[in-house]
Protein backbone atom coordinates (compact mmCIF):
# COMPACT_ATOMS: atom_id res chain seq x y z
CA UNK A 1 0.00 0.00 0.00
CA UNK A 2 1.28 3.46 -0.95
CA UNK A 3 0.64 5.05 2.42
CA UNK A 4 0.70 8.75 3.28
CA UNK A 5 3.95 8.24 5.18
CA UNK A 6 5.57 6.87 1.99
CA UNK A 7 4.35 9.62 -0.31
CA UNK A 8 5.89 12.71 1.22
CA UNK A 9 7.17 14.23 4.44
CA UNK A 10 5.75 17.74 4.39
CA UNK A 11 2.26 18.67 3.22
CA UNK A 12 2.40 22.29 2.13
CA UNK A 13 -1.31 22.85 2.80
CA UNK A 14 -0.75 21.69 6.38
CA UNK A 15 2.19 24.09 6.73
CA UNK A 16 -0.08 26.93 5.66
CA UNK A 17 -2.76 25.78 8.09
CA UNK A 18 -0.13 25.98 10.83
CA UNK A 19 0.49 29.60 9.92
CA UNK A 20 -3.19 30.47 10.20
CA UNK A 21 -3.55 28.54 13.47
CA UNK A 22 -0.52 30.27 14.98
CA UNK A 23 -1.80 33.71 13.99
CA UNK A 24 -5.22 32.84 15.41
CA UNK A 25 -3.62 32.12 18.79
CA UNK A 26 -1.64 35.36 18.51
CA UNK A 27 -4.85 37.27 17.80
CA UNK A 28 -6.50 35.69 20.81
CA UNK A 29 -3.64 36.68 23.11
CA UNK A 30 -3.73 40.21 21.68
CA UNK A 31 -7.45 40.30 22.61
CA UNK A 32 -8.54 41.04 19.04
CA UNK A 33 -9.75 37.55 18.00
CA UNK A 34 -12.15 36.11 20.61
CA UNK A 35 -12.23 32.62 19.07
CA UNK A 36 -8.51 32.46 18.28
CA UNK A 37 -7.80 29.83 20.91
CA UNK A 38 -9.23 27.27 18.49
CA UNK A 39 -5.86 27.46 16.77
CA UNK A 40 -4.75 25.10 19.54
CA UNK A 41 -7.39 22.58 18.49
CA UNK A 42 -6.15 22.76 14.91
CA UNK A 43 -2.58 22.22 16.11
CA UNK A 44 -3.54 19.16 18.17
CA UNK A 45 -5.34 17.56 15.24
CA UNK A 46 -2.37 18.33 12.99
CA UNK A 47 -0.16 16.73 15.64
CA UNK A 48 -2.08 13.46 15.57
CA UNK A 49 -2.06 13.42 11.77
CA UNK A 50 1.63 14.26 11.30
CA UNK A 51 2.76 11.80 13.97
CA UNK A 52 0.75 9.09 12.21
CA UNK A 53 2.74 9.87 9.07
CA UNK A 54 6.05 10.08 10.93
CA UNK A 55 5.94 7.05 13.25
CA UNK A 56 6.21 4.38 10.50
CA UNK A 57 9.26 6.14 9.02
CA UNK A 58 11.03 6.84 12.28
CA UNK A 59 10.45 3.68 14.29
CA UNK A 60 12.52 3.58 17.48
CA UNK A 61 14.05 6.96 16.65
CA UNK A 62 10.60 8.53 17.05
CA UNK A 63 10.90 9.85 20.60
CA UNK A 64 14.45 11.12 20.12
CA UNK A 65 13.38 13.10 17.09
CA UNK A 66 10.38 14.55 18.88
CA UNK A 67 12.55 15.67 21.79
CA UNK A 68 15.00 17.29 19.39
CA UNK A 69 12.15 19.09 17.68
CA UNK A 70 10.29 20.35 20.75
CA UNK A 71 12.64 20.70 23.70
CA UNK A 72 15.50 23.09 22.74
CA UNK A 73 13.48 26.17 21.79
CA UNK A 74 10.98 25.55 24.58
CA UNK A 75 13.77 25.34 27.16
CA UNK A 76 15.37 28.47 25.76
CA UNK A 77 12.15 30.49 26.05
CA UNK A 78 11.40 29.01 29.48
CA UNK A 79 14.82 30.05 30.77
CA UNK A 80 14.17 33.47 29.25
CA UNK A 81 10.98 33.89 31.27
CA UNK A 82 12.77 32.66 34.38
CA UNK A 83 15.53 35.24 33.86
CA UNK A 84 12.92 37.99 33.54
CA UNK A 85 11.20 36.75 36.72
CA UNK A 86 14.52 37.00 38.57
CA UNK A 87 15.82 40.28 37.12
CA UNK A 88 12.66 42.23 36.22
CA UNK A 89 9.70 40.67 38.07
CA UNK A 90 7.66 43.87 37.60
CA UNK A 91 7.41 43.05 33.91
CA UNK A 92 5.36 39.94 34.72
CA UNK A 93 1.88 39.55 36.15
CA UNK A 94 1.76 36.48 38.40
CA UNK A 95 4.84 34.54 37.29
CA UNK A 96 7.40 33.90 40.04
CA UNK A 97 11.00 32.67 40.00
CA UNK A 98 10.68 29.55 42.14
CA UNK A 99 13.20 26.82 41.36
CA UNK A 100 10.53 24.11 41.59
CA UNK A 101 8.48 26.06 39.07
CA UNK A 102 11.45 26.14 36.68
CA UNK A 103 12.19 22.42 37.03
CA UNK A 104 8.57 21.39 36.47
CA UNK A 105 8.30 23.71 33.49
CA UNK A 106 11.43 22.26 31.88
CA UNK A 107 10.23 18.69 32.46
CA UNK A 108 6.67 19.30 31.18
CA UNK A 109 5.21 18.53 34.61
CA UNK A 110 1.89 20.31 35.31
CA UNK A 111 2.30 23.03 37.93
CA UNK A 112 -0.24 24.57 40.28
CA UNK A 113 0.76 27.07 42.97
CA UNK A 114 -0.99 27.91 46.24
CA UNK A 115 -3.11 30.61 44.61
CA UNK A 116 -4.44 28.17 42.01
CA UNK A 117 -2.35 29.53 39.14
CA UNK A 118 -1.48 26.72 36.76
CA UNK A 119 0.78 26.45 33.76
CA UNK A 120 4.51 26.53 32.98
CA UNK A 121 6.81 29.55 32.93
CA UNK A 122 6.30 30.02 29.21
CA UNK A 123 2.52 30.50 29.29
CA UNK A 124 2.07 28.67 25.99
CA UNK A 125 3.97 25.63 27.22
CA UNK A 126 0.84 24.00 28.64
CA UNK A 127 0.00 22.66 25.18
CA UNK A 128 3.43 21.04 24.99
CA UNK A 129 2.62 19.12 28.16
CA UNK A 130 -0.23 17.50 26.25
CA UNK A 131 1.90 16.98 23.18
CA UNK A 132 4.74 15.39 25.12
CA UNK A 133 2.30 12.99 26.76
CA UNK A 134 1.06 11.98 23.32
CA UNK A 135 4.64 11.44 22.14
CA UNK A 136 5.40 9.24 25.14
CA UNK A 137 2.26 7.20 24.49
CA UNK A 138 3.25 6.74 20.84
CA UNK A 139 6.81 5.76 21.79
CA UNK A 140 5.47 3.18 24.24
CA UNK A 141 3.01 1.86 21.66
CA UNK A 142 5.83 1.35 19.17
CA UNK A 143 7.11 -1.39 21.48
CA UNK A 144 3.91 -3.41 21.20
CA UNK A 145 2.41 -2.92 17.74
CA UNK A 146 3.56 -2.30 14.19
CA UNK A 147 4.72 1.27 13.70
CA UNK A 148 1.82 2.31 11.48
CA UNK A 149 -0.63 1.42 14.26
CA UNK A 150 1.27 3.11 17.10
CA UNK A 151 -0.58 6.42 17.06
CA UNK A 152 -3.93 4.63 16.94
CA UNK A 153 -3.04 2.61 20.04
CA UNK A 154 -1.69 5.72 21.77
CA UNK A 155 -4.87 7.64 21.00
CA UNK A 156 -6.98 4.77 22.35
CA UNK A 157 -4.95 4.56 25.57
CA UNK A 158 -5.15 8.32 26.14
CA UNK A 159 -8.89 8.25 25.49
CA UNK A 160 -9.26 5.59 28.20
CA UNK A 161 -7.16 7.70 30.58
CA UNK A 162 -9.27 10.73 29.76
CA UNK A 163 -12.54 8.96 30.50
CA UNK A 164 -11.20 7.24 33.64
CA UNK A 165 -9.71 10.36 35.24
CA UNK A 166 -12.72 12.41 34.28
CA UNK A 167 -15.00 9.93 36.01
CA UNK A 168 -12.93 9.64 39.20
CA UNK A 169 -12.62 13.37 39.91
CA UNK A 170 -8.82 13.35 40.15
CA UNK A 171 -6.82 16.28 41.49
CA UNK A 172 -5.94 19.14 39.14
CA UNK A 173 -2.43 17.90 38.37
CA UNK A 174 -3.39 14.22 38.14
CA UNK A 175 -6.35 15.07 35.92
CA UNK A 176 -4.18 17.04 33.49
CA UNK A 177 -3.65 14.10 31.10
CA UNK A 178 -7.35 13.35 31.37
CA UNK A 179 -8.49 16.66 29.92
CA UNK A 180 -10.74 16.16 26.88
CA UNK A 181 -8.31 18.13 24.70
CA UNK A 182 -6.14 14.99 24.63
CA UNK A 183 -8.79 13.42 22.42
CA UNK A 184 -7.97 15.83 19.61
CA UNK A 185 -4.72 14.01 18.88
CA UNK A 186 -6.97 11.02 18.26
CA UNK A 187 -8.96 13.09 15.78
CA UNK A 188 -5.72 13.69 13.92
CA UNK A 189 -5.10 9.94 13.88
CA UNK A 190 -8.64 9.50 12.57
CA UNK A 191 -7.88 12.01 9.82
CA UNK A 192 -4.83 9.97 8.82
CA UNK A 193 -6.70 6.68 8.63
CA UNK A 194 -9.59 8.31 6.77
CA UNK A 195 -7.17 9.42 4.07
CA UNK A 196 -5.46 6.01 4.07
CA UNK A 197 -8.70 4.55 2.70
CA UNK A 198 -8.06 6.46 -0.52
CA UNK A 199 -11.13 8.63 -0.11
CA UNK A 200 -9.09 11.75 -0.83
CA UNK A 201 -8.60 10.90 -4.49
CA UNK A 202 -12.04 9.32 -4.99
CA UNK A 203 -13.97 12.49 -4.12
CA UNK A 204 -13.72 15.54 -6.37
CA UNK A 205 -11.46 18.41 -5.35
CA UNK A 206 -14.41 20.81 -5.45
CA UNK A 207 -16.12 18.81 -2.70
CA UNK A 208 -13.01 18.93 -0.52
CA UNK A 209 -12.71 22.68 -1.11
CA UNK A 210 -16.30 23.13 0.04
CA UNK A 211 -15.69 20.99 3.13
CA UNK A 212 -12.56 22.99 3.97
CA UNK A 213 -14.49 26.25 3.69
CA UNK A 214 -17.34 24.87 5.81
CA UNK A 215 -14.95 23.68 8.53
CA UNK A 216 -13.24 27.09 8.69
CA UNK A 217 -16.66 28.73 8.99
CA UNK A 218 -17.61 26.34 11.79
CA UNK A 219 -14.41 27.12 13.70
CA UNK A 220 -15.06 30.85 13.42
CA UNK A 221 -18.83 30.98 13.92
CA UNK A 222 -19.35 28.58 16.83
CA UNK A 223 -18.54 31.19 19.53
CA UNK A 224 -20.91 33.66 17.84
CA UNK A 225 -23.75 31.16 17.79
CA UNK A 226 -22.97 29.64 21.17
CA UNK A 227 -20.68 30.25 24.11
CA UNK A 228 -16.99 29.41 23.71
CA UNK A 229 -16.96 25.62 24.11
CA UNK A 230 -15.07 23.76 26.80
CA UNK A 231 -14.45 20.14 27.76
CA UNK A 232 -15.97 17.54 25.46
CA UNK A 233 -18.07 20.24 23.77
CA UNK A 234 -14.83 21.87 22.63
CA UNK A 235 -13.56 18.60 21.19
CA UNK A 236 -16.79 18.23 19.23
CA UNK A 237 -17.29 21.89 18.32
CA UNK A 238 -13.72 22.78 17.40
CA UNK A 239 -11.85 19.48 17.21
CA UNK A 240 -14.42 18.00 14.82
CA UNK A 241 -14.23 20.82 12.26
CA UNK A 242 -10.43 20.87 12.63
CA UNK A 243 -10.36 17.17 11.73
CA UNK A 244 -12.51 17.79 8.63
CA UNK A 245 -10.26 20.71 7.70
CA UNK A 246 -7.08 18.64 7.86
CA UNK A 247 -8.60 15.80 5.83
CA UNK A 248 -9.84 18.30 3.25
CA UNK A 249 -6.52 20.15 2.96
CA UNK A 250 -4.52 16.95 2.49
CA UNK A 251 -7.08 15.60 0.02
CA UNK A 252 -6.81 18.82 -1.98
CA UNK A 253 -3.05 18.45 -2.05
CA UNK A 254 -3.38 14.86 -3.26
CA UNK A 255 -5.44 16.34 -6.11
CA UNK A 256 -2.59 18.73 -6.84
CA UNK A 257 -4.39 21.72 -5.32
CA UNK A 258 -2.03 23.66 -3.08
CA UNK A 259 -2.69 26.97 -1.37
CA UNK A 260 -0.49 29.37 -3.32
CA UNK A 261 0.87 31.70 -0.66
CA UNK A 262 4.60 31.76 -0.03
CA UNK A 263 4.25 34.02 3.00
CA UNK A 264 1.88 31.54 4.66
CA UNK A 265 4.33 28.72 3.87
CA UNK A 266 7.18 30.66 5.50
CA UNK A 267 5.09 31.51 8.56
CA UNK A 268 3.94 27.90 8.78
CA UNK A 269 7.55 26.75 8.91
CA UNK A 270 8.16 29.34 11.64
CA UNK A 271 4.92 28.63 13.50
CA UNK A 272 6.60 26.92 16.47
CA UNK A 273 8.88 29.91 17.00
CA UNK A 274 5.96 32.31 16.59
CA UNK A 275 3.93 30.32 19.08
CA UNK A 276 6.62 30.27 21.76
CA UNK A 277 7.94 33.82 21.52
CA UNK A 278 4.86 35.90 20.76
CA UNK A 279 4.05 36.37 24.49
CA UNK A 280 7.43 38.12 24.80
CA UNK A 281 6.56 40.55 21.98
CA UNK A 282 3.09 41.23 23.35
CA UNK A 283 4.59 41.71 26.82
CA UNK A 284 7.20 44.16 25.54
CA UNK A 285 4.54 46.12 23.68
CA UNK A 286 2.21 46.29 26.68
CA UNK A 287 4.45 46.38 29.75
CA UNK A 288 7.41 48.37 28.44
CA UNK A 289 6.17 50.46 25.51
CA UNK A 290 2.59 50.77 26.76
CA UNK A 291 1.06 49.88 23.38
CA UNK A 292 -2.23 47.97 23.39
CA UNK A 293 -3.92 46.22 20.49
CA UNK A 294 -7.41 47.60 19.90
CA UNK A 295 -9.64 47.33 16.85
CA UNK A 296 -11.97 50.06 18.11
CA UNK A 297 -9.82 53.05 17.17
CA UNK A 298 -7.59 53.96 14.23
CA UNK A 299 -4.55 54.24 16.48
CA UNK A 300 -5.41 50.89 18.08
CA UNK A 301 -5.67 49.27 14.65
CA UNK A 302 -2.23 50.65 13.78
CA UNK A 303 -0.81 49.24 17.02
CA UNK A 304 -2.46 45.88 16.33
CA UNK A 305 -0.98 45.72 12.83
CA UNK A 306 2.47 46.82 14.03
CA UNK A 307 2.44 44.25 16.83
CA UNK A 308 1.35 41.49 14.44
CA UNK A 309 4.13 42.38 12.01
CA UNK A 310 6.66 42.45 14.87
CA UNK A 311 5.50 39.03 16.06
CA UNK A 312 5.74 37.49 12.57
CA UNK A 313 9.13 39.09 11.92
CA UNK A 314 10.59 38.09 15.28
CA UNK A 315 9.17 34.58 14.99
CA UNK A 316 10.61 34.13 11.51
CA UNK A 317 13.97 35.52 12.64
CA UNK A 318 13.97 33.14 15.60
CA UNK A 319 13.18 30.25 13.27
CA UNK A 320 15.95 31.09 10.80
CA UNK A 321 18.70 32.21 13.18
CA UNK A 322 18.04 30.12 16.30
CA UNK A 323 15.62 27.24 15.73
CA UNK A 324 16.99 25.86 12.44
CA UNK A 325 20.67 26.04 13.48
CA UNK A 326 19.84 24.25 16.75
CA UNK A 327 17.95 21.55 14.85
CA UNK A 328 20.79 21.10 12.37
CA UNK A 329 23.36 20.82 15.17
CA UNK A 330 21.24 18.32 17.12
CA UNK A 331 20.54 16.41 13.92
CA UNK A 332 24.27 15.90 13.39
CA UNK A 333 24.70 14.81 17.00
CA UNK A 334 21.76 12.42 16.81
CA UNK A 335 23.14 10.77 13.69
CA UNK A 336 26.41 10.13 15.50
CA UNK A 337 24.83 8.56 18.57
CA UNK A 338 22.26 6.44 16.69
CA UNK A 339 23.53 2.98 15.69
CA UNK A 340 24.70 2.91 12.10
CA UNK A 341 22.33 0.06 11.38
CA UNK A 342 19.26 2.16 12.25
CA UNK A 343 17.45 2.68 8.92
CA UNK A 344 14.86 5.06 10.36
CA UNK A 345 17.12 8.10 10.46
CA UNK A 346 17.43 10.16 7.29
CA UNK A 347 19.96 13.01 7.23
CA UNK A 348 18.60 16.51 6.90
CA UNK A 349 18.97 18.01 3.45
CA UNK A 350 18.64 21.79 3.66
CA UNK A 351 15.64 22.11 5.94
CA UNK A 352 15.76 20.12 9.19
CA UNK A 353 11.96 20.10 9.32
CA UNK A 354 11.99 17.60 6.46
CA UNK A 355 13.61 15.07 8.79
CA UNK A 356 12.29 16.22 12.14
CA UNK A 357 8.58 16.58 11.60
CA UNK A 358 6.84 19.04 13.83
CA UNK A 359 3.28 19.09 14.94
CA UNK A 360 3.21 22.68 16.48
CA UNK A 361 3.43 25.74 16.49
Amino acid sequence: MNTLSQRQTVFSNIQRARAVAALAVVGYHMHVLPFGQNGIDVFFVIGGFIMSCAAPREGRAFLGKRLIRIVPLYWLTTLGVYAIAVLRPQWLNTTTAGLDYLVKSLLFVPYVDDSGHRGPLNPNGWTLEYEMLFYLAVAASLRFVRARYATALAALLLALVCVTLGATGATVVAAHPGMPLMLEFGLGVLAYWTLETGIGSRIAASVWAALAAASVAALALLPALHDVPSGFARVAGWGGPACVLIVSLVALELHGRKIANRLAMALGAASYSIYLIHPFVIGIAGKIIGARADLGTSSGIAVTFACLVAICASGFACHVWIEKPMLAMLDRWFRRVRPARDPSWHPVQGNPQHAVSKSYV
